[in-house]
């Protein structure tokens, strides 16, 4: 293994994160398993295979664009470093394999086990005996090795370790039925006869961008986008959003729209405001004011209407209309957040909304201004042009320049993305749209971005969330993914203060 992160690959040198194993031979079957295959032909790169194989031991790129995971490798030999020589389609400073050759890397260590209770078995075995691991030694560490790449680990009767992706269809046991203890450390649980101990595999938590802090007092927020789909993706958002804002202190949360798929709801007293929201969002941290507007999915039959009226008896859900605006105090400074509801304004047709944008800006006190929409006025997502309307572009964009505006949030490609002009930047444009749905970059529109002079700066299509941090000077902004782990991050200054 080679030590550093300065590898030296077909004679150039690429930096990376991650230890690199070297160039590997492929052929039928496969040496590193399809099975999780990745395939980006527009945004590869190391840093992406590795988010995609975060629960794997390694990770290998071929033909600059495939991505394949696994804990073993090189079964058919190594091959000069020169035969991996292929640009990555996302980063051309980086080396994605050959032609039928993977340039293997390490994913860090930095998983581990979280024990979620006793649970039933019988047969047909709640988690799959495919790939079982009989051993006398058993432990919750040799588990999770084995069962890398999985989300959950069963280990039963001392001596037995199963992986898969769910469990419980025969629901919980008392913990006193998982007794047995584990032979390597008696201190952890191995299960019972026919009980499964269950951990979730989890990324250990990482020193955060914030874990030093910016100097002086802060306000912390998150912005959550297109949450509204009941699921895995929402439920995995919710848990690391609330764990990620019980660390950082989160003072908020900016729900950015597409709140309840697919349409809306159909009253304030709609269930979906609990099944949803409530009984999702359930952590501790996330208990303070949550500052929301609606989108699309949100409006469909006239709907958006019955949001604001749920936000009257409920305190915590602050939407005291369509659009609005507040204050926030960091130190000596003021922080003016305008929302927009981009539904109407993105076609140009709510000239009421757009004055009243216009004098929220004009007459702003603020000395950091942060706007948020739904919609975006720059996006290489799934949604394509569609995403980036003229009346987006023509009508909220020069404003934004205009009155030096810092941040424009929005969701609705359900992706993470960073944006910004090419030269000169005042706005950095930041997308949040994977709170429980998630989908691929699209060709045009990167194109038609490119037209525009800007710079699609990070692209991230799972699903995650976005936090900030303010403080008098700065902001820093941190792309977060299911597993708490930061995904890119930025910092800029305030461009009022120039």
């Amino acid at each position: 293994m080679v030590p550093s992160v300065l590898i030296v690959l077909a004679c150039a040198v690429v930096a990376t994160g991650f230890p690199y194993e070297g160039c590997y031979k492929d052929r039928y079957p496969r040496d590193i398993p399809s099975s999780d295959k990745l395939v980006d032909s527009q945004g590869m790169t190391v840093e992406r295979c590795s988010m995609h194989c975060r629960t794997y031991k390694y990770f290998g790129i071929q033909s600059g664009d495939s991505c394949r995971c696994g804990n073993k490798y090189g079964y058919y030999g190594s091959v000069s470093n020169s035969e991996c020589n292929i640009k990555c389609d996302g980063n051309k400073d980086q080396n994605c394999g050959g032609s039928w050759r993977n340039a293997v890397y390490e994913n860090p260590d930095d998983l581990m086990a979280v024990h979620l209770g006793c649970f039933k078995d019988q047969y047909p075995r709640d988690i799959s005996s495919s790939g079982k691991l009989v051993d006398d030694n058993m432990g919750v560490q040799k588990c999770l090795d084995h069962c890398r790449g999985s989300r959950y680990f069963g280990i039963q009767d001392s001596d037995s370790c199963r992986c898969g992706n769910s469990y419980g269809d025969y629901g919980k046991a008392a913990n006193g039925e998982c007794t047995a203890q584990c032979k390597i450390n008696a201190n952890d649980n191995c299960g019972g006869r026919w009980r499964n101990a269950i951990y979730e595999i989890k990324s250990k938590p990482l020193n955060s961008v914030f874990a030093s802090g910016l100097p002086g007092p802060k306000l912390v927020f998150s912005a959550l986008g297109d949450w509204g789909k009941p699921g895995s993706g929402q439920t995995h958002v919710a848990a690391a959003l609330g764990t990620w804002s019980q660390v950082h202190q989160a003072d908020f949360t900016l729900a950015v729209g597409d709140n309840f798929y697919e349409t809306g709801v159909s009253s304030e007293n709609d269930p979906k405001f609990e099944t949803v929201w409530r009984n999702i969002y359930t952590h501790p941290a996330l208990q303070k004011t949550w500052y929301v507007i609606a989108g699309n999915h949100d409006h469909l039959f006239n709907r958006a209407k019955y949001q604001p009226r749920f936000g009257q008896r409920e305190n915590r859900w602050y939407m005291p209309s369509l659009y609005y605006s507040f204050y926030k105090t960091v130190g000596t400074k003021k922080v003016h957040f305008v929302l927009l509801d981009t539904d109407t304004v993105r076609w140009g047709r709510d000239k009421t909304q757009l004055d009243w944008f216009k004098r929220q800006l004009q007459s702003s006190q603020g000395d950091w201004i942060i706007v948020i929409g739904h919609h975006p006025i720059y996006s290489t997502g799934y949604h394509g042009v569609w995403s980036s309307t003229r009346g987006m572009y023509e009508n909220i964009r020069p404003l934004l320049e205009k009155y030096k505006v810092a941040l424009y949030i929005c969701g609705h490609d359900h992706s993470l993305q960073h944006l910004q002009k090419s030269r000169s930047h005042v706005v950095d444009y930041v997308i949040s749209g994977s709170g429980s749905k998630s989908d691929s970059t699209d060709s045009d529109a990167q194109e038609y971005v490119r037209s525009r002079g800007i710079k699609s700066v990070m692209f991230y299509p799972d699903h995650g969330f976005v936090g900030f941090e303010i403080t008098e000077a700065q902001v820093r902004v941190a792309y977060i993914d299911t597993y708490g782990r930061i995904i890119y991050s930025f910092t800029k200054g305030n461009p009022r203060a120039v």
